[in-house]
């Protein structure tokens, strides 16, 4: 598995992650009931679109292939650099951000979970909620 090492990804927080449209931690945590091993995440990047939101438009098509994303949902934002100091300074423990099959990728750690996804969740840049992404072509 490649690492990338710079770079935005998204991920698709679910309504229940969700706290007056912000994602929790929660949005940030691997499911244990389903043995995950790492976070999927989907590399902004990989989609050749000039504003973040077309590219999370991008996103959403591409995820809506086999997933239904709930209209309450929205997608966060994380910077792969600024995540990855950030989690080293605050833990002394690293993650890694790897390719799966582009655009999805992965974010990989062997640190406390519940700690990681608090940490994650205070590394969001921008949120877009889905309601924002078919009625506007603007950043909400």
């Amino acid at each position: 598995m490649t690492e990338i090492e710079t770079g935005n990804v998204t991920r698709y927080c679910k309504p229940r992650d969700l706290e007056k449209g912000i994602p929790k931690s929660s949005a940030f945590q691997r499911r244990i009931e389903r043995d995950e091993k790492y976070l999927s995440v989907y590399l902004l990047d990989f989609f050749d679109q000039e504003t973040e939101v077309e590219k999370i438009r991008e996103v959403k098509a591409y995820m809506e292939k086999s997933f239904t994303c709930k209209s309450n949902g929205s997608f966060a934002v994380l910077n792969i650099q600024q995540s990855k100091e950030y989690i080293l300074e605050e833990i002394s423990s690293e993650i890694f951000y790897r390719e799966k099959k582009l655009p999805h990728c992965g974010i990989f750690h062997d640190a406390d979970d519940l700690l990681i996804a608090k940490l994650l969740a205070e590394c969001v840049q921008n949120n877009y909620p889905l309601k924002n992404l078919t009625d506007s072509i603007t950043s909400p």
